[in-house]
């Protein structure tokens, strides 16, 4: 399916609509876009069937000739954070949105609500399917957090969520017991207190940046977590960190989670420790 350009301002947003109104009116609910060289006024584009567009980009190189790709979806709108996870709240309703990345870095965005007539969004597009976009062409991403101790505490927050959901007996019924499940807490004797620990989980984050994790994917446990090597090696270390934080609910909710589920007194250390990081 091909989509010739109109005499917009902006030649790659006047592919965006063009290929919007033409994968609406297929009532395709999400497709893959691309254009070459050697027709750089044609946008083609192939329905998914319903598949998710990461389904296809992760890990995908594209050929030299082309110069843009992107993605097109519909959807239940949500913000998201710095790190690409949904940020809570009530929903921005039912979208179609279609992302377009030009071997430039230029990006084209375009998100239509309900009915109404697609408009342009003058941010730059965020999160891993964007990230996927620019790594299917050779671009870097947005750079990652300055520190993996985010993660670390995300990691020893939803095990201690799992831990106090498993059932009776408790598990966690002192500090050493919760402690024991943070990445940074090694052989016995645990971090004494939560200022120890804290201190534990800044030199956990030091001795494993962003860039040691992604050439060791294999040394992080996280809960759906399965990607290869090769994909791991494909992604820079933005998209990398924003990839492994999206998998993980925000530490809010799990520090919700962890004071209904701990007695008072450790579950305020457990916050201690995840504000000190």
């Amino acid at each position: 399916m091909l989509t010739p350009s109109s005499p917009l301002h902006s030649p790659l947003l006047a592919l965006a609509r063009r290929a919007t109104a033409q994968i609406r009116e297929a009532s395709a609910q999400t497709a893959i876009l691309w254009r070459t060289q050697a027709h750089p006024d044609i946008l083609a584009w192939v329905p998914l069937a319903g598949a998710h567009p990461l389904d296809l980009l992760l890990g995908f190189v594209a050929p030299e000739h082309w110069i843009s790709i992107g993605v097109s979806g519909a959807g239940s709108a949500r913000a998201l954070d710095g790190a690409g996870r949904l940020r809570p709240g009530p929903g921005l309703g039912q979208v179609f949105v279609t992302v377009l990345v030009d071997r430039s870095a230029a990006t084209s965005t375009l998100i239509r609500r309900g009915e109404g007539e697609p408009t342009t969004v003058p941010e730059e597009p965020e999160g891993v399917v964007a990230d996927a976009c620019r790594r299917a062409l050779g671009l870097p991403t947005t750079d990652p957090p300055c520190s993996t101790s985010e993660l670390w505490a995300l990691c020893w927050l939803d095990r201690l969520v799992e831990a106090a959901c498993a059932g009776p007996p408790p598990s966690l019924r002192d500090w050493p017991s919760v402690a024991s499940l943070h990445p940074a807490a090694g052989p016995t004797p645990q971090p004494c207190d939560p200022t120890a620990l804290a201190r534990a989980s800044r030199v956990l984050g030091d001795a494993w940046p962003w860039s040691r994790l992604r050439a060791h994917p294999t040394d992080i446990d996280l809960p759906g977590l399965d990607l290869t090597p090769e994909v791991a090696q494909w992604m820079d270390d933005g998209m990398w960190a924003r990839w492994l934080l999206a998998g993980l609910p925000t530490s809010e909710d799990l520090l919700a989670s962890v004071h209904d589920l701990l007695a008072p007194d450790l579950a305020a250390a457990v916050t201690q420790v995840v504000n000190a990081c």
